[in-house]
């Protein structure tokens, strides 16, 4: 197997057409004067290895092309020089070409161009973008993407729309689901180190799946490397809020899963077990088996760390066959929480109700440790440059140890002098596995394409022991008294969850050109599974009294503690199932899918291209609770049009205009006839098993100008029509402590919205700013929900006069992100501001109008890096510069009324990388 020597180098590129930046498969790339050699792969890649340091004249070729010599190709020693072509189509009056060597284009460059000859809207960030910004994950890119914002650190929505509008995918294969309550899937699994690029397609295209409306989110991780290379990263960083060698409230003493005592044959009641003693002596182990600690601790935490390794390399197999491997491991470590925060819920009493009432006032602390590994595997083999093999395998798992105090009043239900507590610990473990097979093969230079995979993925979502402790205390008198009231809140109570959501897909597109025309057809099939397992079990007294401190009352007054005076088993405290079969349901959706579409030319317009056609999806979606008690089913197949118009106004400039039509499926949790509970004080949530799914009529329009390279200007225009969106709604017939929101089909929905997108360089102004960038993208988005009759009724009876309409549940009314930075390739120095600010949007619709929204949010991000000597450079950044906050609110004839505000705090982080 010949490698190149360490006294060689290389030099490696792509070859593309210079109108289309399509690859040119199969081009010829030689040294002049030599016999050596190679020709252009799938993707238009080539590489000339074991070459010795020097200067060559190199030769780019292709029938019907003009060939290009480039002069003066530097070659140095266990290096790779970067050399991308385009080739202009041959012409008459037209002989070779001698060029000089330039530099390579960056990848932002190159990833615009990707952009400008694709079939639909689309928008993008590159691997040097990411490195730039200073993301430590896709979560943390997609934040800088026109048009898309980022929830709880995690969830992408895309142009104001949420989880079930918003698809995401591996390397073109769909991602399931790992938010038990969503579609949505969790972007910071996916750490910037396995990245090679994000693209956010915008419109619709027969090709791809027809599940997204707002936009299909495919990340790419890095493929085929030119040369061996190799990065390590460490860093370390803190969060205000918590300080460097602060405390941080945690978990303590959970359980791994139910005992094995608790999951026998156990009494149902305590009676059961006065005068059985074998159920007694059941009772009592399973008891004792959860005397575990149920109250939070604060302990002290040196700060957050983070480690990044990826290497890779292309070697010559089996007779000069090229085969790239490349790996990568990551692990994340990070601490954040506040002690200031507030939680509040609100009622209105009546039409003539000058204020809110408060049901719940709180002020709230919290910790949170969250824990992230990653590990990446990839390799591509190439049977023939026409003929390339893949397989990815990727594993993440992250843990999320969260713990909470809550205090404050409870005026619906305790008196002005008592103070209501509550506690809460959990554990959260998620995890990603995906295998994915892949291959794509060239039948002669212009004939038929075929590109297929195949992909295994699961998600996983594990709650071990989310453990809940309520009371209430007074210090009326000269004691203090405590108590637990199960009339008005919940007994001591222990969840145990499981979800597993299972994905399979396979699918295969053919590409034909006919003439100047592109013919595609293909199908999809995708399998999905989701299983989930609730157990609940409530401490409850006997004998047992709350004296304030609740581990003494859950451990030390745990089980058996004697016989009464008639000779019955009496217990402290003690343990019930409390289990509900409706809690606990299978999922399956089963989604078959075929197409054809064509990219064609418009006769008589020279620079027109219409590309669409049709797909048609079967959905066949159901639901079942373990006792089969709620059921539901719906099976759907849906035509999805598309119509896509091309027009290149000039070689750097296009005019798009296109229709499709989408759909969005329900997620499970919401199908799901589930019940759901966060804290005392706060909304109990259920799934709908008689929803459907979501159809949408979609018109885009766009100006693209495609400057120099890296540089753009954009403006566009979209509009939706929804026919039944789901929303999270508050039940408008639900009253007093029986709150339930719930998840309903809407009749229709409009969005509408305008997008600009600018990047330039600013030496146009002048020569000394060359190494300054500055860009920004603004989305303007307006919606409207018609408000039903039930909906309007609840309302009337606290406002004479309600609107008819509202804005989409989820919706932002803009989005603006702002960056500055300066690249300066000669120091070395890199600088970068960024800013990114996100309109209000509609957190809950609420039965009385007063709709809960979640404030509009800015945050100012500033990342700084320096290159050393030997691939040494040095990173430092601030998120949140701002010092932002978290903050849901209701107004009310003129005050607004909090019900959550969170400190979210400024993350200072320093790191050093290495790459060779």
């Amino acid at each position: 197997m010949p490698i190149a020597s360490a006294q060689t180098g290389t030099i490696a590129g792509v070859v593309v057409d210079a109108e289309q930046g399509d690859p040119l498969i199969g081009a010829t790339v030689a040294i002049v004067g030599t016999t050596q050699g190679t020709a252009a792969d799938l993707e238009g890649r080539y590489r000339l290895a074991n070459l010795d340091p020097g200067e060559y004249d190199v030769r780019f070729s292709y029938t019907g092309y003009q060939a290009k010599i480039v002069e003066g190709v530097s070659v140095e020693a266990r290096e790779t020089t970067r050399l991308d072509i385009d080739l202009t189509s041959e012409t008459s009056t037209l002989n070779e070409v001698t060029v000089t060597a330039q530099a390579a284009r960056d990848s932002e460059a190159g990833l615009l161009r990707q952009r400008q000859r694709a079939s639909g809207v689309s928008d993008a960030i590159s691997a040097e973008a990411i490195g730039r910004s200073g993301a430590g994950n896709a979560a943390d890119a997609m934040s800088k993407v026109t048009g898309a914002s980022v929830l709880e650190g995690k969830y992408v929505n895309m142009r104001g729309l949420q989880g079930r509008y918003v698809d995401t995918q591996l390397n073109g294969t769909d991602l399931p689901s790992s938010d038990p309550d969503g579609n949505s899937v969790a972007l910071d699994l996916f750490p910037s180190n396995i990245i090679d690029n994000i693209v956010a397609t915008k419109t619709f295209t027969p090709d791809r799946a027809g599940n997204f409306t707002g936009g299909s989110i495919d990340i790419a991780t890095k493929a085929l490397p030119d040369q061996f290379f190799f990065s390590a990263s460490i860093s370390s960083s803190f969060n205000t809020e918590v300080g460097l060698g602060g405390d941080v409230m945690r978990p303590t003493g959970g359980l791994n899963s139910v005992p094995d005592a608790a999951q026998g044959d156990l009494p149902s009641t305590l009676g059961q077990a006065f005068n059985d003693d074998a159920a007694a002596d059941r009772l009592n182990a399973a008891t004792r088996a959860f005397a575990t600690p149920i109250v939070p601790a604060e302990e002290s935490v040196v700060g957050n760390q983070s480690i990044e390794i990826a290497a890779g390399n292309q070697f010559e197999v089996l007779n000069g066959r090229a085969l790239g491997v490349i790996g990568s491991f990551s692990y994340d470590r990070s601490f954040d929480g506040f002690s200031g925060g507030t939680t509040a819920r609100f009622q209105q009493v009546g039409v003539a109700s000058e204020t809110l009432n408060p049901t719940a006032d709180f002020t709230t602390q919290k910790g949170v440790e969250e824990t992230l590994w990653s590990g990446f595997v990839a390799a591509a083999f190439q049977i023939t440059p026409q003929h390339e093999i893949g397989a990815r395998l990727l594993y993440n798992t992250g843990t999320e140890e969260e713990a909470r105090i809550e205090s404050g009043a409870l005026p619906r239900d305790l008196s002005g002098d008592q103070v209501f507590q509550t506690r809460a610990l959990r554990t959260t473990e998620r995890s990603v596995r995906s295998g994915q097979l892949r291959g794509t093969h060239q039948f002669g230079d212009e004939g038929l394409r075929a590109e297929w995979s195949a992909s295994l993925a699961e998600t996983t979502r594990d709650e071990p022991d989310y453990r809940f402790f309520s009371n209430q205390f007074s210090t009326a008198g000269a004691d203090t008294t405590f108590g637990i009231s199960r009339s008005i809140y919940r007994a001591p109570t222990r969840f145990f969850r499981d979800l597993t959501e299972d994905n399979q897909s396979a699918k295969l597109t053919l590409t034909l050109p006919v003439g100047e025309a592109q013919i595609k057809s293909g199908g999809q099939l995708t399998l999905r599974s989701r299983t989930f397992r609730e157990q609940r079990f409530e401490h409850l007294s006997d004998e047992a009294r709350f004296r304030g401190n609740p581990n003494a009352y859950i451990n030390e007054q745990a089980g058996l503690i004697g016989r009464d005076e008639r000779g019955r088993n009496q217990f402290g405290t003690y343990v019930l199932n409390r289990t509900q079969p409706t809690g606990n349901y299978d999922g399956e959706q089963d989604v078959y899918a075929g197409f054809a579409m064509a990219e064609v030319p418009v006769p008589g317009v020279e620079t027109l291209e219409f590309i669409g056609g049709v797909r048609v999806e079967h959905t066949d979606m159901s639901i079942a609770t373990v006792d089969n008690s709620r059921t539901g089913e719906f099976q759907t197949t849906d035509l999805l049009p598309s119509a896509n118009l091309v027009w290149e106004v000039q070689p750097d400039m296009n005019l798009r205009a296109a229709y499709g039509r989408t759909l969005a499926r329900p997620s499970f949790r919401e199908f799901a006839p589930f019940n759901s509970f966060n804290f005392v004080g706060d909304y109990v949530e259920i799934g709908n098993p008689d929803l459907t799914r979501t159809r949408i009529h979609n018109l885009d329009l766009r100006w693209e100008w495609f400057m120099r390279g890296g540089e753009l200007l954009s403006v566009g225009g979209f509009y939706k029509s929804f026919t039944d969106p789901i929303e999270r709604t508050v039940d408008p017939l639900a009253a007093g402590s029986d709150v339930v929101v719930e998840y309903l089909n809407k009749s229709s929905a409009t969005v509408y919205g305008l997008e600009v997108e600018a990047r330039t360089q600013l030496d146009r102004l002048a020569s000394w700013l060359r190494y300054v960038q500055v860009g920004a993208n603004v989305s303007l988005i307006q919606s409207q929900v018609d408000r039903s009759e039930e909906e309007l009724d609840a309302i009337r009876a606290f406002d004479d006069n309600p609107s008819t309409t509202r804005q989409l549940q989820g919706q932002s009314p803009y989005l603006v992100n702002l960056n500055v930075s300066y690249e300066n390739p000669d120091s070395g120095t890199s600088l970068n501001v960024l800013y990114n600010r996100f309109g209000e949007r509609l957190d809950t619709v609420t039965r009385n109008g007063l709709d809960i929204f979640e404030e509009a949010r800015g945050t100012l991000d500033v990342t700084a890096s320096q290159a050393l000597m030997h691939g040494i450079t040095l990173k430092a950044s601030v998120k949140n510069v701002l010092d932002a906050e978290y903050v849901t609110s209701q107004s009310f004839r003129g005050t607004t009324f909090v019900n959550d505000r969170n400190p979210l705090g400024r993350t200072v982080s320093v790191g050093v990388s290495y790459g060779l």
